[in-house]
């Protein structure tokens, strides 16, 4: 089964086991520190200004908490599990199919109330749209901000991407887990290789924003989701993917990561995340200008 038709078993409530779906709060908040620091100084005025009328609950009104916000949404709302990611395989990539046919909008439909069936690239882009044209309202901006700032960082973990009939790799357990904790593959690119990373977000973050060069910042800011999901599908295909020979879902086993791979993921994590703070900044400045 793969992800897609899970995530919509999911919002139908038809009784699936849930998959996990985010780099961890830890990436989310890395990837929105870096962020925050390479928008335009019209964008930030904007984004705060935005930001400082939400009284949501859900997380703290900060920008890098904020960046956490979709998947607490999530839990009460099925309907957008299938959002995070995009199912591209690695035997046959294919983004129009992983994403539908990249259906529009209903007419009148927000991006916040569109169809369950839907991918990150799209979401991406009608989220995008919204928050830059001034007929959205203020309710739905807010929406749009949220996602958004989710949402990239979500197209840069290698899992949300590529797909081996695993469900982006829920469906490869580890023994033992790299951490102590991740129950497969999945989990473990989630949330433990970034802990590998070492500190507190504002640590990570840190370090990674010293390492970006100009002309990486250039590069990197260059296209939309669509160019961004291949690239993010080209690591999870040639790393996260490493072994085609891994149990895909309804085989029984698990596998051993070794430290070869542990590193290459960790390498590749740093990367991930830095090009998803530079490219949510550069979405973020063009819709905010």
């Amino acid at each position: 089964m793969n992800r897609s038709l899970f995530a919509v078993l999911i919002a139908l409530g038809l009784g699936v086991g849930g998959p996990a779906f985010a780099w961890g709060d830890l990436g989310h908040e890395v990837t929105a520190l870096i962020a925050y620091r390479h928008l335009t100084p019209a964008a930030r005025a904007k984004l705060d200004v935005l930001l400082a009328s939400d009284p949501d609950p859900l997380t703290a009104p900060d920008f890098a908490s904020r960046a956490t916000w979709a998947d607490k949404y999530r839990e009460g709302h099925r309907e957008t599990a299938a959002w995070h990611f995009v199912d591209i395989e690695i035997d046959h990539p294919d983004l129009a199919a992983a994403c539908f046919g990249f259906p529009a909008l209903p007419a009148g439909v927000p991006a916040s109330a569109g169809p369950a069936r839907d991918c990150v690239v799209d979401k991406i882009e009608e989220f995008e749209t919204e928050l830059g044209a001034p007929s959205t309202s203020q309710a739905e901006r807010l929406l749009a901000l949220k996602f958004l700032i989710h949402f990239v960082g979500d197209l840069h973990q290698p899992l949300h991407a590529a797909d081996h009939e695993d469900r982006g790799g829920n469906c490869i357990g580890l023994a033992p887990a790299p951490d102590g904790r991740a129950a497969n593959l999945h989990a473990w690119w989630d949330t433990g290789v970034v802990e590998t990373l070492g500190g507190s977000a504002q640590a990570i973050a840190a370090r990674l924003e010293a390492q970006i060069s100009p002309a990486e910042v250039r590069a990197w800011s260059q296209g939309g989701p669509r160019q961004w999901a291949m690239d993010t599908f080209r690591v999870g295909a040639r790393d996260a993917y490493a072994l085609r020979s891994w149990p895909t879902c309804g085989e029984h086993g698990a596998v051993a990561l070794s430290a070869a791979y542990q590193a290459t993921a960790q390498r590749d994590a740093a990367i991930q995340l830095e090009k998803a703070g530079v490219r949510t900044a550069a979405l973020l400045n063009r819709a905010l200008r």
